[in-house]
Parts: structure tokens; C-alpha cells; sequence
């Protein structure tokens, strides 16, 4: 009797575990199957995106939305590239490269053939402005031969990446002082190029004299430079910013904030310009709808892991410096759609 009682208890058992394990994969099928659904397809299997140099703020950004991007499509392989605002624009007309970060008034001047675009682009088109970036002229704060822009002109000058827009900005703030590169070098002075991170080496090194970086509003390069170093912001007189920010390119100027690095207790003017992320013109709408969406929907990563410049990234600022007019039709679409296009 008894193992009559443990036979029938032993196969209520096995077929309440066979029950269970067919629930469980019954779940983890429909999971999968979800899972599957909410994966989107892309049009290519790789998407490029142009960033700045290592050392560089731009870098992380991009690094952060190749993540995204991976994550909610199904086999795309997103891959970033080194470069600059204006080398950007360039690899994006030749097809080098899909997606970008660079400055709205490289921007413009690729759309109008100007500045150091010879001839007009026709494929980089508008995703959105991201934030204001802080042009910072440092040296080492024991540097006392270095107090204003007048000092510089005959002082080793690192300038980032060549085709990148800092140098462009640099060069048309320091028009207002009546400095060009002829100027420094016949005064003996030198320019330097290359990312961010070999510029904070060289200056900490002594083998520079000055830096010129974007931040927003602190700079990576300059704070691995505070590891070891203190570091002087150099500031610009007030005319020359108002002057410059007249004159169309592109350019405004603020205050880059007291704190922002060590032993900067005030303010210190300087002249800014704007990030974007510009997108290739060949895209399908609805492929950059989807990468114009996952970008302001996935806002929490940034603010998570980027906090200074994310606190920036907002749908009330996304068309500073940049037409409306000139965004893919994509991202115009989902701006109509969410209430920030009319």
C-alpha cells in the first residue's frame, strides 16, 4: 500500500515539474519573441560616426550613443572615428563616414560653401544642437609671461585637430585682435596640432605654451592636466567678443563658470560656439526618425554619464544655430510629431 502511495505522490510530481518547465519555456519563448519585436531593423549593417579626438568631450558622447544604437537595433555595428567639426562634414560628403558631431557654424559654412568649405556640401543635414562649448585658451597658472591674448603671439600655440572647428573658431576670434598665423610665427612663435590628450602632455611637459580646447564648460584634457598641475584660463576682452558675435559666424560668447577648474575663483569670459550632431542626407527618413528618437528617449544615459554637457541637451535649445530647414526629414519628422516643429 505504502508503495502504491509513493508511486502516485513520485508521478503528481513529475508532472506538476513537467507543467512547470513547460510554463517556463512558454515565458522565455514569449520573452524572446518581445525581445524580437522591440529590436528595430536598420536599413546597413554599419553606421560611422564622426567624433573628436580622445581627450576630447565629443568622444564619450558618441561612445554612449554607438551603445544605444547597438542596443536597440539588430545587427548594426556602430563604430566612431576620430576627427573634427570640419573633417567631419568632409568624410560625410564622401561617404566616409553617416553620422556626426561637429559645430553649427561649420555647419553653416559647409551648407553656404564658406569659411574653409571652398564649395557647398550637399549630404550633412541637421539631427539636433546638443550644447554651448566653452573655447578655452589656457597655460600652466606658473606661467607668467602668459596673462592676455596680446602675450601669446610669439608662444608655442597647440590648437587640437587641424580639420576640427577649434582651430577655425580660434583663428576668427583672434582676427579681432589683428593676430593670424603669420603674425605668430614672425614673431616667433609656433602651432601645433593633434587631440586633445597629446596637448595636455605637451603643455604639462613645457614642450607648448598654450592650449586651445572646447569644453562644456570644463575640458577632459585640462583636467588630467590638474592632476599634477594647476592651469590659467586666459581671458578675452569683452569688445572683441561682442564684435565677433556681430559678424554672423556662428560664434557668441559667456562666461565660463568660477569652480570650473582649480583656482578659478571668477568668472572668465570667453567666446562659445555649439555641438551638433549632424546626419547624412542618403539615410531613409525612417531610419533617422528611429535615431532621432532612441537619441531623446535614451536622455537619462547622458544625463547619467555626461551630466555637464547633457544638462544642456534639451528639446527647447535642439535648433540653436541651426535652421530648421536644414534637418534630415527624418528628424524633422519626429520633432512635428513630439510638438517642437509647428
Amino acid at each position: 500500500m505504502k508503495k502504491i502511495i509513493l508511486s502516485t505522490l513520485l508521478l503528481f510530481l513529475l508532472v506538476a515539474l513537467l507543467a512547470a518547465c513547460g510554463e517556463s519555456e512558454e515565458v522565455n519563448s514569449s520573452t524572446a519573441e518581445d525581445s524580437a519585436v522591440e529590436q528595430l531593423e536598420a536599413p546597413e549593417r554599419f553606421l560611422r560616426i564622426g567624433s573628436g579626438p580622445m581627450g576630447s568631450g565629443w568622444y564619450p558622447i558618441t561612445t554612449i550613443l554607438s551603445e544605444v544604437y547597438m542596443d536597440n537595433f539588430s545587427n548594426l555595428n556602430v563604430s566612431q572615428l576620430e576627427g573634427g567639426s570640419v573633417s567631419n562634414l568632409r568624410a560625410m560628403e564622401v561617404g566616409d563616414i553617416e553620422m556626426s558631431m561637429n559645430f553649427t557654424s561649420d555647419f553653416a559654412d559647409a551648407l553656404n560653401g564658406s569659411g574653409t568649405f571652398e564649395e557647398t556640401l550637399t549630404k550633412p543635414t541637421g539631427i539636433a544642437s546638443l550644447y554651448p562649448v566653452y573655447q578655452t585658451i589656457a597655460t600652466l597658472a606658473d606661467n607668467d609671461s602668459i596673462e592676455s591674448i596680446e602675450d601669446i603671439v610669439d608662444k608655442h600655440i597647440f590648437l587640437g585637430p587641424q580639420d576640427g572647428g577649434g582651430p577655425v573658431a580660434f583663428w576668427r576670434m583672434m582676427e579681432e585682435y589683428g593676430i593670424d598665423e603669420d603674425v605668430i610665427k614672425s614673431s616667433g612663435g609656433n602651432i601645433s596640432y593633434g587631440n586633445y590628450s597629446d596637448g595636455a602632455s605637451m603643455l604639462t611637459d613645457g614642450n607648448v605654451d598654450v592650449i586651445v580646447a572646447g569644453g562644456a564648460p570644463q575640458v577632459q584634457a585640462l583636467q588630467e592636466i590638474e592632476l599634477t598641475r594647476a592651469v590659467k584660463v586666459i581671458p578675452i576682452d569683452e569688445d572683441k567678443l561682442k564684435s565677433i558675435e556681430e559678424k554672423g559666424y556662428g560664434i557668441s560668447y559667456d562666461n565660463l563658470p568660477a569652480g570650473s577648474y582649480k583656482g578659478l575663483d571668477e568668472e572668465i569670459p570667453t567666446y562659445t560656439t555649439i555641438a551638433m550632431l549632424t546626419i547624412s542626407s542618403e539615410l531613409p527618413d525612417s531610419y533617422v526618425y528611429d535615431l532621432t528618437k532612441l537619441l531623446w528617449e535614451n536622455m537619462s544615459i547622458f544625463e547619467e554619464q555626461v551630466p555637464t554637457r547633457a544638462v544642456d541637451f534639451t528639446l527647447e535649445t535642439v535648433f540653436d544655430g541651426v535652421d530648421p530647414d536644414t534637418l534630415h526629414p527624418g528628424a524633422r519628422q519626429y520633432y512635428e510629431e513630439i510638438g517642437a516643429i509647428e
